[in-house]
């Protein structure tokens, strides 16, 4: 059987030959290596289906190499069968177990403790896949053996295809829109590789973390909950005196002495790649040294306190090193934007409440005390429109994905994700402490009052189709409109009627997105952050005094030590204890002069009135936002040199 199948392989044209190695490659991926009713739901997605197709182009080179490589003498073929077969072998070994692809961590644990990973891997072998694999195996070795006449340019072709699949594998492993989970089994083997030195050079950076060593506690921790919001506007949430009511929930919530909302917060700076990092270690300062690198994250401190710890985020974390900055390796239970969905991209991440729905409340239910769960939402980033799903929007029209009426949706959507996940949180421990902060805002406009009532009639439609619990707040019963809206909503032209009727109609000034500006600079909207505490019935008080302090978001950092109990960092931090008086006098600095923001050399400084000063490092000068002077910074006041003089601070 075996030399009639070398037979009919030889007699085959090298294209037709070439391509049925390659077809038989996806085809194992697919139906052996992966679950197939897996994979063709998830190459539906945009991001899934990119991966995909980069990776069979590589894979194509690969086979090509490989296929000149078996043209060779003995040793030549031996090293062929070695490179298709041992990575092959591991990845269908490794699927079989974890149900993922190898990864940096994977082949870091493996040569830590080569003997412990053989034995573990023996011990769970999968007999049916690996007999497949070993017919696979014979199948792909007699496709590569048929030697025909002497190539001409063998070498050459070799080093140029060589050439080419070595950057595509590079990018396939290092670029943050490429995720290995979505590429060829056999490629994503090889992309693991310049993964694995990325991730041993971060762990290069973080070599000098010093070790946290705590004195035991007598004390009765208590789980935390954070909430990480995305581009959260303060002035666009009635909980902070909107006139829409975009958070009819979270005003409940305050209204009933439960929630706090500060009003004197200030952001780590306007991205959330500045942000988010920098609140995991505490840090609110320039840090164009790396110093966020050797400093520990909220989830060492917790863990040196025997917390069971977790990071599950909506957004892609895998650009700039955000998922080694986020917990991605420390935290006992990490997820990101790219476990949920496979069309995850900066601007849009999974949605929130399939997030909140598949992990943050069913791993919620499974933590033990004391936890700290971080949840980090997709929230409002721009384009607006696509970050609230249509049964819960209330402000029309919505034809410009950055108009008014799209964020404030977006508002609503956070509103009844925070409601649940709160509800949740405290149905399990009534004492639990939860804190929010937005990472930053955006800079959109109010919406106009004589606009607002244009979502009237679409909410009646919506609010049809609503159980009780899902009905925003304010919305119109049904049973209240008039008989004409009635006829048109039953009319099968109405949907059609109203898409014509808007195609034609002015702007309205609430669908106007031509005056936002995203969240670029340090203009108020963006840098004076939405931010409220639940604390336990004993520290309403407390909290409540604090509500007009100056407050920095990097507080939270040091009110959940101090809730742990720890009362010195193993590193400097810059926030305050929320449990403890605030200088009323206090300056606080949002900023773009970090490693993760590749160092613009700007900061403002806030004083208590939220009055700033503008600090421009390349210029080493100062600009007054009260009167637009500028002096030099070395002439500005000591307290305000003061702030960057400090270790692995200084500017010269």
């Amino acid at each position: 059987m075996i030399s009639i199948l070398s037979h009919k392989i030889t007699r085959m044209s090298s294209f037709k030959r070439i391509s049925l190695i390659v077809s038989i490659f996806i085809l194992y991926d697919i139906f052996i290596i992966k679950k197939p009713l897996n994979f063709i739901h998830d190459i539906l997605g945009a991001r899934y289906i990119a991966n995909y197709f980069l990776s069979i182009i590589a894979l194509i080179l690969f086979v090509l190499f490989i296929d000149l490589l078996f043209k060779g003498k003995f040793f030549a073929k031996l090293l062929g069968s070695l490179l298709v077969i041992v990575p092959l072998g591991i990845q269908t070994a490794h699927y079989a177990f974890y149900n993922a692809p190898l990864s940096a961590y994977g082949i870091r644990f493996f040569f830590s403790n080569p003997l412990m990973t053989s034995q573990l891997g023996l011990e769970n072998i999968n007999f049916l896949k690996l007999f497949l694999f070993f017919i696979f195996s014979i199948l792909i070795i007699c496709l590569f053996l048929p030697k025909k006449k002497k190539l001409e340019f063998r070498r050459t072709k070799m080093v140029l295809y060589f050439v080419l699949y070595v950057p595509i594998v590079i990018l396939c492993g290092v670029s943050w829109y490429l995720i290995l989970d979505f590429q060829n089994a056999l490629v994503s083997v090889y992309a693991a590789l310049p993964e694995t030195g990325r991730s041993l050079y971060f762990k290069k950076l973080k070599q000098d973390k010093p070790t946290i060593s705590l004195s035991p506690t007598e004390k009765k921790l208590p789980n935390i909950l954070w909430i990480v919001g995305e581009s959260v506007a303060k002035n666009h949430m009635s909980l902070y005196g909107y006139t829409r009511k975009t958070t009819p929930n979270l005003d409940q919530l305050r209204d009933d002495g439960i929630l706090f909302p500060f009003q004197n917060v200030v952001s780590i700076g306007p991205h959330t790649l500045i942000s988010v990092p920098y609140m995991l270690v505490g840090k609110q300062n320039i840090d164009p040294f790396g110093t966020i690198y050797s400093s520990p994250s909220i989830f060492e401190y917790a863990k040196a306190r025997n917390y069971d710890t977790a990071f599950i985020s909506a957004q892609d974390l895998r650009w700039k090193n955000f998922d080694q900055l986020s917990g991605n390796g420390i935290a006992d239970y990490y997820r990101s934007g790219s476990d949920f969905s496979t069309s995850v991209r900066v601007s849009k991440g999974a949605d929130d409440m399939k997030v909140l729905d598949k992990s943050i409340l069913p791993h919620l239910q499974e933590m033990r005390p004391p936890f700290l769960l971080i949840a980090h939402m997709d929230g409002s980033h721009y384009p607006y429109n696509i970050h609230s799903e249509k049964e819960y929007k209330k402000f029309f029209p919505e034809n410009s994905p950055n108009g008014t009426n799209a964020y404030d949706n977006t508002i609503v959507y956070t509103d009844v994700y925070l409601k649940r996940l709160i509800d949740a949180s405290r149905k399990k421990d009534p004492n639990i402490w939860i804190f929010y902060t937005t990472d930053h805002g955006q800079n959109v406009a109010l919406a106009q009052d004589n606009k607002t009532s244009q979502s009237e009639t679409v909410e009646e439609k919506t609010a049809g189709n609503l159980s009780a619990e899902q009905k925003p707040e304010g919305t119109i019963k049904p049973e209240l409109a008039t008989q004409k809206n009635v006829d048109e909503n039953n009319s099968i032209f109405s949907g059609w009627a109203s898409k014509i009727k808007q195609m034609f109609a002015e702007k309205d000034q609430n669908d106007d997105e031509s005056a936002v500006t995203f969240n670029q600079g340090y203009n108020p909207n963006i840098i004076h952050n939405a931010f409220f505490v639940i604390p336990p019935n004993n520290f309403r008080e407390l909290i409540k005094s604090k509500e007009h302090a100056p407050v920095a978001q990097s507080d939270i950092f040091a009110t959940i030590l101090q809730l742990m109990d720890i009362d010195k960092p193993a590193a400097k931090i810059d926030g305050m204890s929320l449990l403890e008086p605030i200088p009323e006098n206090r300056l606080r600095i949002s900023t773009g002069f970090v490693v993760t923001n590749d160092n613009v050399p700007e900061a403002e400084v806030f004083y208590p009135d939220l009055t700033s000063l503008f600090v421009d490092f390349s210029r080493n000068s100062v600009s007054v936002s009260a009167d637009k002077s500028v002096i030099r910074l070395s002439d500005a006041d000591q307290d305000i040199q003061n702030l960057f003089e400090e270790r692995n601070r200084k500017i010269n």
